[in-house]
């Protein structure tokens, strides 16, 4: 599954930090994907423009294992930072509670080609957890945390945490999503930040279809964002194929 339709603007059947349900499966699979995004957003954050993305994922009795790539421009997160890929890595475990709720927990470090001055963004490492009910046939909702650590390149380090918020009608969907950012102890400073999103996903043959809309909140805004002083929104759409 895209990365995408995980826990950014683009689903609500998510994986890291999210809600699969293994069953009783215990026979090892591979998948794979390649996708396009219009601009590529991360939980309320604008990480680049037009991105393409790809994937390997592995599973086994519940156990998955994964990775997922994605090329980023220079008009990304820091303003001016050099071009590049981020590359992630996540792991864990996904389990039936009963018939209609399920639950995972995992854990996900975030990497990028570029280091330096100029660099894209930092390390970040984070445990995952997540737990879904299904409503009906057409209705589901999810609940997904986040805990985590920033290391920056001078090795001072930000811990922060993520809850998401979603539910998804007939490939409709809603978000909502609190940041919530601890510095370092030399400085103490908290960050709190929210956004919302809402869209629409579905498939069409073999390929899988998105738009949305976010609304994020100032304090997520990116050095590419022009209203950097209030609220700021952008509209999105992505398509992918998985083999």
């Amino acid at each position: 599954m895209f990365k995408i339709f995980r826990n950014t603007i683009l689903g609500v059947t998510l994986l890291s930090g999210s809600i699969i349900s293994h069953a009783e499966e215990t026979e090892l699979s591979m998948s794979g994907n390649i996708g396009f995004m219009s601009d590529y957003m991360y939980r309320g954050i604008h990480q680049s423009s037009s991105s393409a993305m790809g994937g390997l994922d592995l599973e086994y009795g519940g156990f998955y294992l994964g990775t997922w790539f994605a090329d980023l421009q220079e008009d990304g997160w820091v303003e001016g930072s050099h071009r590049g890929f981020e590359y992630d890595v996540y792991a864990g475990f996904g389990f039936d509670v009963s018939e209609s709720i399920s639950a995972s927990i995992g854990y996900t470090i975030y990497r990028y080609t570029d280091k330096g001055a100029a660099a894209f963004d930092d390390d970040y490492d984070e445990v995952n957890l997540g737990l879904g009910f299904t409503a009906s046939e057409n209705l589901s909702f999810a609940i997904d945390y986040a805990v985590g650590e920033n290391t920056a390149v001078d090795q001072s380090e930000t811990d922060y945490d993520v809850l998401t918020i979603s539910a998804d009608y007939l490939g409709v969907y809603l978000l909502v999503g609190q940041w919530g950012v601890q510095e370092d102890d030399a400085s103490k400073n908290e960050v709190d930040a929210s956004w919302w999103e809402v869209g629409y996903s579905r498939s069409v043959g073999d390929f899988d279809l998105s738009a949305g809309f976010v609304l994020s909140e100032k304090e997520l805004a990116s050095g590419s964002d022009t209203a950097e002083d209030g609220d700021f929104s952008r509209f999105i759409f992505s398509m992918g194929t998985s083999f």
